[in-house]
């Protein structure tokens, strides 16, 4: 009785932690739709054309030059900035190291005016012929392939949440980035499963959407799971990934939205199924039986870690405090118990709590990558 009593206080205690963050996040998740809708209404595509195909007209669609203290994509007779993340697209469309470009492009003046000759020169060779140019004010936020599938992101996130909310899930945390959009929701009542060798963990189910309009990801959703203790998150398998890809646009597709409202309203439809089946009881029942086996999953830390950072996955100082964290063995962190793979997901996920709010999804993404090794 005592064990019991002991046990509906610390969920009681996690309930109240689960519920106050849900509160503390929802001026970050408003402000994120906010800014979501906003950079919809100053997006605009263009279609470019480029390559050696193109050489006889008489202006190039885009010239590149280093205006003053950055590289500039001049086209339709406007100059924009280039976000980093388009540098690293051109690089890839005209066949130029990424990481050679990007660094030119972030240096000094002579630096940034080699990144213009090398992509004016590259652009005027290629053997592609178009690209889909993706701006945002006056910024090029993507430089995509002309069989880029454009989609609605205001109405996906919203389809995401419609369905989650109609299965009981609520809002618990948004990120948006420049070039990608996460929104999390998480059902507001735990399940507690007790585990062999890390005691009962109360659990928060819950998915994670994910897409970007700009080549920065695909379309997404993973099972989100967050541990109502110390509120590590942590994201399991992907359960639906699309490709932006699709037929090669013409110019009469880019002047209609038919095709833009179309390619939406089918991802729509498929983002409420997709939602509806990570709420299924099932698949709950099933991620309690996952964490229960990675309870009884021994593992040694000190290597695991050692191949992490090894294959990248981890750097360095990351996995120095997931090892410091593991040796703290802190319940607040949701660490007790035996040297097991659940545990181990665990320090990781707590570590990413310290970390930029990307990096800190990315490694929440590993950790539930980690949890396959269960199965």
């Amino acid at each position: 009785m005592e064990k019991t009593t002991l046990q509906q206080g610390l969920n009681e205690v996690a309930r109240k932690r689960v519920h106050r963050m849900i509160d503390n996040n929802q001026p970050l998740f408003r402000q994120t739709m906010q800014r979501l809708m906003q950079e919809a209404g100053t997006a605009n595509d263009y279609l470019a054309s480029i390559g050696a195909a193109n050489r006889t007209q008489a202006a190039p669609d885009v010239i590149f030059l280093e205006d003053g203290n950055k590289l500039i994509m001049n086209m339709a007779g406007r100059k924009y900035g280039l976000h980093r993340n388009a540098v690293g697209q051109l690089a890839e469309k005209v066949a130029v190291p990424a990481k050679y470009l990007r660094e030119l492009s972030e240096g000094a003046a002579w630096q940034r005016k080699l990144a213009a000759e090398i992509l004016n020169q590259h652009s005027s060779w290629t053997k592609r012929s178009r690209l889909l140019v993706r701006t945002v004010d006056d910024q090029v936020r993507g430089v995509l392939s002309d069989s880029y599938r454009r989609l609605n992101s205001v109405e996906l996130v919203t389809a995401f949440l419609s369905a989650a909310t109609a299965q009981g899930g609520v809002p618990c945390d948004a990120l948006m980035t420049d070039t990608k959009i996460y929104v999390e929701t998480i059902m507001p009542e735990p399940i507690c499963i007790p585990t062999q060798r890390n005691g009962t963990v109360a659990i928060y189910m819950g998915a994670r959407f994910s897409t970007s309009d700009y080549g920065d990801g695909a379309v997404e959703m993973r099972t989100f799971l967050l541990n109502g203790v110390c509120l590590n998150g942590m994201v399991r398998e992907s359960v639906m990934k699309q490709i932006h890809l699709g037929a090669r646009l013409s110019e009469s597709q880019m002047l209609s939205d038919r095709t833009y409202r179309l390619d939406t309203a089918t991802m729509v439809s498929a983002i409420g199924d997709y939602t509806r089946n990570l709420y299924d009881p099932n698949n709950l029942r099933q991620k309690s039986l996952e964490i229960q086996a990675a309870s009884e999953a021994e593992v040694d830390f000190e290597a695991e870690l050692k191949k992490l950072v090894k294959g990248g996955l981890l750097q360095k100082t990351e996995g120095e405090g997931v090892q410091k964290l593991l040796m703290a063995n802190n319940p607040d962190d949701g660490l007790s118990g035996g040297a097991t793979l659940w545990k181990l997901t665990q320090a990781i996920t707590a570590c990413a709590r310290e970390l930029a709010p990307a990096r800190s999804r990315e490694l929440q993404e590993i950790s539930g990558e980690l949890m396959a090794r269960a199965l």
